[in-house]
């Protein structure tokens, strides 16, 4: 079966699920600041041990902030990011990985190298990685192969309802979230959900992880 029409129904269906739970939401990052809990920006309990560094905060300065949950400041637009760095820093303001938020109250895992083996399936994950290949689906998806640092791969797949959002967002005079998603080389940050070691190799040989996108960027650095 070739990489690009690996059956994937059973995502799609999981991402409509997601779209229900969170309706009335645009379900991109800029928009989400107001609904579906706001993918937990600002809401987590308690102090954090795992926040980013002021050093690393300065660097971020240019994005937008607003108070959220308990009056916290938090980045409530995530589209602004410059670089896959940036939106991470953001993320680990707004999610850090050490407390439970969000729309399923989950710790945030994030991913640079391999996903850690002990990774519960339905995890939420931000995973950033190097595309080696990416294209639409005839769905009206998207689907992409990335190498993470340690050269392990993951395959990324954004149902339709998602990428159609980002692009409304876009189209309502938005930051550009995805600007060439399918060139190899580029980076592609992206938060999702992880769905266990069932997605299609590009060389289809086996299988490597699958995370079905809520939201993606695509960026240079």
């Amino acid at each position: 079966m070739p990489w690009s029409k690996l059956r994937l129904s059973s995502v799609v269906h999981l991402m409509r699920n997601l779209v229900l739970r969170c309706a009335g939401t645009a379900l991109v990052l800029m928009a989400l600041v107001s609904g579906c809990n706001k993918l937990g920006l600002g809401s987590h309990q308690g102090p954090s041990k795992q926040l980013p560094t002021p050093q690393q905060l300065k660097g971020i300065a240019y994005m937008s902030q607003a108070p959220g949950a308990q009056g916290r400041q938090v980045y409530d637009h995530l589209e602004q990011a410059k670089s896959c760095h940036d939106l991470e820093i953001a993320m680990r303001w707004n999610r850090p990985a050490d407390i439970k938020s969000g729309p399923f109250n989950q710790k945030m895992t994030y991913v640079a190298s391999g996903l850690p083996p002990n990774l519960s399936k339905s995890a939420e994950v931000f995973v950033t990685g190097v595309i080696k290949a990416g294209q639409s689906m005839a769905s009206g998806g998207s689907v992409w192969s990335l190498r993470l640092q340690d050269g392990s791969e993951v395959q990324a797949v954004e149902a339709p309802e998602y990428t159609e959002k980002q692009e409304e967002s876009q189209q309502a005079g938005g930051h550009a979230t995805m600007m060439h998603p399918y060139t190899a080389g580029r980076l592609l940050c992206a938060y999702g959900v992880y769905q266990g070691n069932i997605g299609m190799a590009l060389d289809q040989h086996g299988h490597v992880p699958l995370v079905s996108v809520i939201f993606a960027m695509d960026r240079r650095k």
